[in-house]
């Protein structure tokens, strides 16, 4: 992480699992938007970049107020991602760090800042939007102790996003109907993204998440194949993360997170 996390100077020169804001509860509404910021830790940095976010963590619990807000989560592939909700894209124009680096000083700032450098190899900043109408059963996503999340990306082409999305709400009443009782969400890209649906599902740990997944396939029968087969016609590359949510990385200071 570093000072450009969620700053709009950094979305502007550079331009993202997710549903945490006490006012902006996901089922109350169509969709939400998220700014994220990524970095991709260097493999033998891990340790170091972690301490140094648990005591960015710290520090910002003694200054910050409730203007800074977010969830973290790490991947297999040594990312570090950290989600924050906003209501609009002017809220980009303000920093959620303005209070701690004001209570800090400058140079204190500038030091608590440099504290990710030389331990990851690219970052990036971007928006994603939640689509609740395009989710489904996603009220457990935040629960105590589900921080497993299997999240796989569909870039789509350019012009495939409409019918991509009337796919989606197909994928949502065959769930539905086949009384599927796991749920997902649907994030769409936004600025600083390429076209894309990402499909987050959760679990408390991975062994639990493929044995609910063998159980929805089954579920879903042969009418899943055809709608996949459909699904893959709008795609032209897939990826797959695979991550734990991490809250002792995470600052949540006015946030029931249990019920987002």
């Amino acid at each position: 992480m570093k000072s450009q996390l969620l700053l709009p100077q950094a979305l502007i020169c550079g331009l993202l699992l997710l549903c945490f804001s006490s006012n902006l509860v996901a089922q109350e509404m169509k969709s939400q938007k998220f700014v994220v910021h990524e970095d991709v830790v260097l493999p033998n940095k891990m340790m170091e970049y972690e301490k140094a976010s648990k005591s960015f963590v710290e520090t910002l619990s003694k200054h910050a107020g409730t203007e800074a807000q977010f969830m973290a989560l790490s991947t297999d592939d040594m990312r570090y991602i950290f989600i924050s909700p906003i209501e609009n894209m002017a809220a980009l124009d303000k920093s959620p760090f303005a209070k701690m680096d004001a209570a800090l000083g400058k140079d204190a700032a500038k030091e608590v800042w440099s504290s990710w450098d030389g331990l990851f190899e690219t970052h990036k900043d971007y928006i994603i939007n939640l689509s609740t109408d395009l989710s489904y059963n996603s009220g457990a996503i935040m629960e105590d102790g589900i921080n497993y999340r299997h999240m796989v990306y569909y870039y789509l082409y350019p012009d495939k996003e409409a019918e991509a999305k009337t796919v989606a709400k197909e994928w949502k009443a065959l769930y539905a109907a086949k009384k599927v009782p796991y749920g997902y969400r649907i994030y769409t890209g936004g600025m600083g993204t390429e076209p894309m649906i990402m499909v987050t599902r959760w679990a408390k740990d991975a062994s639990t998440f493929h044995a609910q997944n063998s159980e929805t396939l089954e579920m879903l029968g042969d009418e899943a194949g055809a709608l996949y087969q459909r699904t893959l016609a709008l795609t032209k590359k897939i990826e797959t993360v695979d991550g734990q949510m991490r809250p002792e990385l995470s600052f949540m200071p006015a946030t029931n997170v249990a019920d987002q």
